[in-house]
């Protein structure tokens, strides 16, 4: 009778590559499966902030389009749809307008962080064409009704730039 002898460094190369290569894929599928649901957080945390940012950038050209309608109908000049809110709701929709003003104002300071360098440079012009027409109006350089019709077009174009540049961003269609 024979003696078998194990070749114990064969039998250990053996299983030492199988083994070896279930750790890396496991390894390389954990790493994979984190990144993957890294990257999903942040694509729906800028989600949420663009939709906020996006939300009262709305409300603020909303609120544009009514002051400059108001303008327009003290110069007999509204628009048929136009009804006039009462004293009241102005007031709360002049309120909620400078809340949304404020709230634009300290997303511009987040916005590198939370949106993209494109989103925030277009809040930052935003708030200086702002600027531009308050300074302009207070140094009587352009009508009440001129610094209307400015507002209207930045917050329409805030609004507009910022839709597209969300879904650049996002890659939506």
């Amino acid at each position: 009778m024979v003696a078998h002898s194990i070749d114990w460094p064969d039998l250990f190369l053996k299983f030492l590559g199988p083994i070896l290569s279930a750790i890396a894929a496991a390894f390389l599928a954990a790493r994979f499966a984190v990144n993957r649901f890294y990257k999903e957080k942040w694509w729906e945390k800028r989600l949420q902030s663009f939709t906020e940012v996006i939300e009262i950038s709305y409300r603020i050209m909303k609120s544009e389009e009514y002051f400059l309608e108001n303008e327009y109908s003290n110069m007999n000049l509204q628009s048929k749809h136009f009804n006039r809110h009462t004293p009241e709701i102005e007031k709360q929709l002049s309120s909620q307008y400078w809340a949304d003003m404020q709230d634009i104002e300290r997303i511009s300071q987040l916005s590198e962080f939370t949106l993209t360098m494109k989103a925030a440079q277009i809040i930052k012009d935003f708030l200086l064409e702002k600027a531009n027409i308050r300074s302009a109006w207070d140094e009587n350089a352009i009508t009440i009704l001129e610094a209307s019709e400015s507002d209207y077009g930045a917050s329409k174009k805030l609004l507009s730039c910022l839709v597209t540049e969300a879904k650049r961003e996002l890659k939506v269609k």
